[in-house]
């Protein structure tokens, strides 16, 4: 290859190269001229006011009056009372029959039980020495007043005589309070009747 053959090759070389950088630079020339030009318009904005209400004037709705008939009723009429006289001696007669009524009433209330002396068990009182009691060497007589009903059952067991101690007080209340008795019977029949019953607690007698 001559000299000459390689400077034809550098001038073609050279002249490639200068219309390519002619190209690129035309391209960046044009393509900013072809964006679109729409982000650049301007934008109008209108406000539109709303339309303002009508006033008017609040009326009640009308309401329909009815008119209800009279009823007149009745005029009640108490009924006619016929008085009697009363003569003085229909009186006195009337106040002897209210008397005489009243006095059977009073004869017919039950009479007030009786005090007896002696009783029959049908189940003995079985009391318990309270063990505070015995630790505390406490001892006594309790002496208890037992109203006995017709079947026999305590109906009210009331202490007479205190011992001196509340714990065998309340020990022989009990114990008498689960006894039962044979009724105490008078004119052949069933009567109530009040008896005194005595509870001893010794710790000699080792009492259980």
């Amino acid at each position: 290859m001559t000299v000459e053959d390689r400077g034809h090759r550098w001038i073609a070389a050279v002249a490639i190269v200068s219309a390519h950088a002619a190209l690129v630079a035309a391209l960046l020339f044009v393509r900013p001229q072809l964006e679109p030009r729409s982000a650049e318009l301007p934008i109008e904005v209108r406000f539109v006011s709303s339309p303002e209400p009508e006033h008017r004037d609040w009326q009640p709705p009308k309401v329909q009056t009815i008119m209800l008939p009279e009823i007149k009723a009745p005029t009640p009429v108490a009924p006619s009372v016929e008085s009697v006289a009363v003569s003085a001696t229909e009186q006195v007669a009337s106040a002897a029959s209210a008397q005489s009524v009243i006095s059977e009433g009073a004869s017919e209330k039950p009479t007030v039980p009786k005090v007896i002396s002696t009783v029959e068990y049908v189940r003995e009182p079985l009391p318990r020495y309270p063990a505070q009691s015995r630790k505390l060497r406490e001892q006594g007589l309790v002496v208890l007043r037992v109203l006995i009903d017709e079947s026999g059952a305590p109906c009210s067991v009331e202490v007479e005589t205190s011992s001196g101690h509340e714990r065998l007080d309340h020990a022989a209340r009990e114990a008498v309070s689960r006894a039962a008795f044979r009724p105490y019977v008078e004119d052949g029949l069933p009567r109530r009747a009040f008896v005194l019953i005595p509870i001893e607690f010794s710790l000699s007698r080792n009492s259980a």
